[in-house]
């Protein structure tokens, strides 16, 4: 349903509800200036699993979003989940990274000033429904997961019978 949405809602339309979700979010760091590091940078967000694919960006003292930027100076690339799993506090995106689930590409530095600002924040300070909306799709990709593998080893332990 979310890749549906990607494809055929209006870019305008998106890209304006990321921008104001992510301002909002950012308040109390962009009028602190603890955005600053963004500066003349390009983060790119690609949710491979849903197509969408959106670049950040700081202009003055907001954030910027630009869907399908042309250039960015640091990629993060994962799907849903695993980004649903990273913002609800449930996965760690070092172990992710290791385990080839999130990928990173180009400026590791402006990638580590990203990760270090979110740890310092947590997913405590989302809205109630959106934590608990968070925590319900982690869960159900962990279930959905657990039971996929149980499938798969009922099937290997078939194929050697």
């Amino acid at each position: 349903m979310l890749r549906q949405l990607t494809c055929y809602a209006p870019e305008r339309l998106q890209a304006g509800m990321i921008q104001l979700a992510l301002n909002q979010f950012f308040q109390s760091e962009l009028s602190a200036g603890e955005l600053n590091f963004m500066q003349h940078k390009i983060l790119q967000i690609e949710v491979s699993d849903i197509g969408l694919q959106f670049g950040i960006s700081l202009d003055g003292c907001k954030l910027k979003v630009v869907l399908r930027p042309l250039q960015y100076n640091l990629l993060l690339k994962a799907e849903l989940a695993d980004f649903v799993a990273m913002i609800s506090n449930q996965a760690d995106p070092d172990t992710l990274f290791f385990r080839r689930r999130l990928q990173m590409l180009g400026d590791t530095e402006l990638g580590l000033y990203c990760k270090n600002l979110l740890d310092s924040i947590g997913p405590e300070r989302l809205p109630l429904p959106v934590s608990t909306s968070l925590n319900w799709l982690a869960q159900q990709h962990a279930a959905l997961a657990q039971s996929q593998l149980a499938a798969d080893q009922c099937s290997e332990n078939q194929q050697h019978n």
